[in-house]
């Protein structure tokens, strides 16, 4: 009998229970338990429609705008997996929205809830879909304009989302996603030359609809 024989099948016995145990561990994309961290960058450009009502002696004058924006945002975010092809994230967005006359210093924050669902979940592949359900709050600072007037809104943004993910090791990827989303936000606050003035004399709502790209580094616990 070989001597070695013993430790070199205990050896391999080893090895191959390890290797068992990390495809285990690591043998799809989503797991029950997995944690993903994602940090990156997105595009987005948008259809808008502003609606604005002015109360002038007591009579309401109307006036609506079609135009266009693009935002530049980083979205930040985090998943659990509850499930092999199911997992719930939330995410914050902050970011940069310019309108087609870029004239205003415009900031603009999303954040909300993320369902995934993983339509393919391979050891170091995924295609994925969500929604995103959550409120934008965007700042339209006009300084050029007369009274230097200040507008926030408000509300609520509904997003689907498609996307791909590729693992380079157990910890670390990257995902993209093509993105939907639809915001409708009221105006909350509104000032003239750093004075409030009352939303009963001014009302307004933005909406904003468009596609986006989404770039995130990712990383898997």
């Amino acid at each position: 009998m070989n001597p070695y024989t013993g430790p070199m099948r205990q050896t391999s016995l080893l090895l191959t229970s390890l290797v068992l145990l990390s495809s285990s561990l690591f043998g799809q994309y989503n797991d029950k338990g997995a944690v993903h961290l994602a940090i990156g960058g997105a595009f987005g450009a948008y259809a808008t429609e502003y609606d604005q009502t002015i109360s002038f002696l007591g009579i309401p004058i109307r006036t609506t705008n079609d135009g266009g924006a693009v935002t530049t945002t980083v979205p930040i975010e985090f998943q659990y997996g509850f499930a092999r092809v199911f997992s719930l994230g939330l995410y914050v967005e902050p970011g940069r929205y310019i309108d087609s006359v870029d004239t205003k210093e415009n900031r603009i924050m999303l954040v909300g809830l993320h369902p995934r669902f993983y339509l393919v979940n391979k050891d170091r592949f995924a295609w994925m879909a969500g929604l995103q359900l959550g409120s934008t709050r965007l700042t339209i600072d006009d300084v050029a304009g007369a009274g230097s007037p200040k507008s926030e809104f408000r509300g609520a943004h509904f997003g689907l989302s498609t996307g791909v993910g590729f693992l380079f090791s157990d910890l670390i990827g990257i995902q993209v996603h093509l993105r939907y989303l639809a915001n409708t936000l009221p105006l909350t606050d509104y000032e003239l030359n750093g004075n409030a003035v009352a939303l009963d004399l001014v009302d307004a709502e933005l909406r904003a609809r468009g596609v986006g790209l989404q770039a995130s580094l990712n990383f898997r616990f």
